[in-house]
This record gives C-alpha cells, structure tokens and sequence, in this order.
C-alpha cells in the first residue's frame, strides 16, 4: 500500500484519482441503470447468460478471456494519439459501468444463490483486471500528457508496464482455464 501511495498517489497530477474517479462514476451509473430496466429486458439478459453458460466451449472462453488484452493494448495506444486521455477516461467510464452493471444482474437475478466457485472466479478476474487497467491508464495518461509538453518521455518505461499488465493477464487465463 505504501508504494502505492508513494508512486502514484502522492504525484501532483493525482491522474490515479480521475482514473477512479470516472471507475466510480461509470460503476454508479451502472448500478442504477439497472434499476430502471423492465423485467422483460432482465428476462431476455437470463435468457442470454443461461445461453452462454450451456454453449461455452474453449474456443469462446479464450475469446472473453482475451477481450481484457484488447482492452489493455488500445489503451495503450491511445497514449500515442492527441485525443487518447478523453478516450482512455470515456474507456474507464465504460469499463465501470459494465462490471457494475453485470455485478447487478447477478446479484438482482440469483440472490446469492450463485456465489460459487464461477462467480469467485468472475470476481476475482474483474477485480485484477481493474487493477490493470489503472496501472496502465495512469502510465498511458502520463505518457500522453508528457508527450504533449515535450518532456522527457521514458518509453522503456511505457512498454514494459505493458508487457506486465499483458503477462499478468495470460496468466489468469491459465490459471482460470487450469483450476
């Protein structure tokens, strides 16, 4: 936790602070746009997830394990574009307002019911990947913001928290896939 503190809490540019900030937003908005769906749209959305549950195959589990990559390498190149620290807080909004919004179906639908292994698993890969995405929004965010003052830029830096986030997340697909 100190480390955290020290390396990216304690910055002038509190860039970690927006990150959650617009997390909290999106997971907020998320939360209580469940509220205002029918019953028919929560019917079709178990429809679908029942669906889901009975077609899953290998081939689809490695196609939503890698969606969290995809998320993390456009990030990344975000950084490289002028516009990319709006896209990359709009990219945070979303992805709070998703796994708030899932979180919400599961719990409104199934009432504890579903706290199995399954859902341990949809937790625990949500709350890693969260973390991921913060380190590399806040190194993103940096890197763009310093690109546009044309100041020192540690690209080495840049790649390798991507390689990290990138090898972290290979390894949860593993070790989902495996247990």
């Amino acid at each position: 936790m100190r480390y955290i503190k020290t390396n990216y809490y304690g910055t002038k540019d509190n860039i970690l602070k927006y990150v959650m900030a617009f997390m909290f937003l999106g997971s907020i908005l998320g939360s209580t746009f469940f509220c205002f769906i029918s019953n028919d749209s929560i019917k079709k959305l178990d429809l679908f997830i029942n669906n889901i549950d009975n077609n899953m195959s290998i081939i689809n589990f490695i196609e939503v394990a890698l969606k969290d990559i995809k998320y993390i390498i456009f990030i990344w190149f975000l950084a490289f574009i002028y516009l990319g620290e709006l896209f990359i807080y709009l990219i945070v909004f979303c992805k709070g307002f998703f796994i708030s919004f899932t979180n919400c179906i599961f719990f409104g639908k199934y009432y504890f019911n579903l706290l199995n292994i399954d859902y341990f698993y949809y937790i625990l890969e949500n709350s890693i990947n969260i973390i991921l995405i913060f380190c590399i929004c806040y190194q993103a965010i940096k890197y763009c913001r310093n690109r546009t003052k044309n100041t020192q830029i540690d690209t080495k830096k840049y790649i390798k928290t991507l390689i990290i986030c990138i090898i972290i997340n290979i390894s949860l697909l593993i070790l989902f896939y495996y247990v």
